[in-house]
């Protein structure tokens, strides 16, 4: 039997990934010092990322703090239900594809069991962001992006999905 091993980008997008999104990126960014969870709204769209290039200082930025139950919500939708066109991966395997997103984001490690994984999940601060940044397309239900504080505060991972080319 034969395993793939994924790296850190598959990990974080396996959820648009396997729904048959257009488009899916992700970054991750890790700090010298703890970064509180009120600054993220603020410091997320200096970051450097195609997702929120060109935005400026008036484009819109809408971004909010979610619990953990909303994120899986929305990574287990984008890999179950699949983009425009795409069937997406139903049943275990939809859940399977939004759990390696959501580990991939808190930073539990590569070899954690289920447990270690929604101990990570939990402690981890979670942010819902749209843009006007070009990236997006902005039309309901096609295009968000996630942000994950991890629980030492040091490091910021960021998912953006659209369901456009």
């Amino acid at each position: 039997m034969k395993f793939q091993v994924l790296d850190l980008h598959q990990m974080i997008t396996a959820a648009p990934e396997a729904g048959g999104w257009g488009n899916s990126e992700a970054w991750v960014f890790r700090t010298d010092e703890e970064v509180e969870p009120d600054r993220v709204p603020a410091l997320l769209p200096t970051l450097p990322m195609a997702c929120v290039e060109g935005l400026g200082t008036t484009g819109r930025f809408e971004i909010a703090r979610r619990p953990a139950d909303a994120i899986w919500g929305i990574l287990f939708a984008t890999a179950s239900m699949g983009g425009m066109g795409h069937h997406g991966a139903h049943g275990a395997f939809g859940r399977l594809w939004a759990w390696k997103s959501m580990a991939a984001l808190s930073d539990a490690p590569a070899d954690a069991n289920a447990e270690e994984v929604e101990h990570h999940v939990r402690q981890t601060t979670w942010f819902h962001f749209e843009s006007d940044a070009e990236w997006f397309c902005n039309e309901i239900l096609a295009d968000y992006g996630i942000a994950a504080l991890s629980p030492d505060r040091r490091r910021i991972a960021v998912l953006a999905a659209t369901d456009t080319d």
